[in-house]
């Protein structure tokens, strides 16, 4: 596949002004008046959110068993407690990284001696615009008790990574940030992928 740049002029659309509709503290609702290539002008809705962090905190006591530091909570949406990696907000003016640090402290109590970023992505372009960003954090340390906001009750609680690769997906662990945060780890926890597709001789060779 070629690296050069592809020519994206005909699929770029034009900003002719945006208006807001509901500022929902969470995320904001506007709505974007764009221009097409082909010059119809169509309104489109966009949600302004914060940008987004993940933690994988992961450990490797004396047993060798590998594993991720989780929390646990009540998610209003699902209406259901499920088990995820710490994440939050980015506060503004605050870098990913910083965030993660914070989000980590505040919820676990730990703290954390290499931190390596995993990846950054939007998590829906079609209508978002933030950016989630997830972090790998390693040599952890207790340093003391949770700082949870006012409305935040969770637990933290050790789970073996295999129970995570059997059960990535289901019910307690899918959340879709979770999830991606976990695919993002494999991947950088993998060796480089070779293929071992056999080729067929070719006859016309000696």
């Amino acid at each position: 596949m070629s690296d050069e740049p592809r020519d994206e002029s005909h699929l770029l659309w034009e900003t002719l002004g945006s208006e807001s509709l509901h500022d929902a503290r969470i995320f904001s609702v506007r709505t974007v008046h764009r221009r097409s290539p082909r010059g119809t002008v169509a309104p489109f809705v966009v949600v302004d959110a914060p940008d987004w962090v993940t933690v994988i905190a992961e450990d490797t006591p004396p047993s060798g068993i590998r594993r991720c530091l989780m929390v646990r909570q009540y998610r209003h949406g699902t209406e259901r407690v499920g088990e995820e990696f710490p994440a939050g907000i980015v506060d503004p003016g605050e870098e990913p990284l910083h965030a993660a640090m914070r989000e980590l402290r505040e919820e676990t109590g730990y703290s954390a001696a290499e931190w390596l970023p995993l990846g950054a992505v939007s998590p829906n372009p079609a209508f978002m615009t933030n950016t989630s960003y997830t972090f790998l954090a390693r040599g952890l340390t207790k340093v003391g008790e949770q700082e949870l906001d006012r409305h935040e009750i969770l637990d933290y609680c050790w789970t073996d990574c295999a129970r995570l690769a059997a059960s990535m997906g289901r019910r307690p662990y899918d959340s879709a940030i979770t999830v991606h945060a976990w695919q993002l780890y494999l991947a950088a926890s993998a060796p480089p992928q070779i293929n071992h597709t056999p080729v067929p001789p070719n006859p016309n060779l000696p």
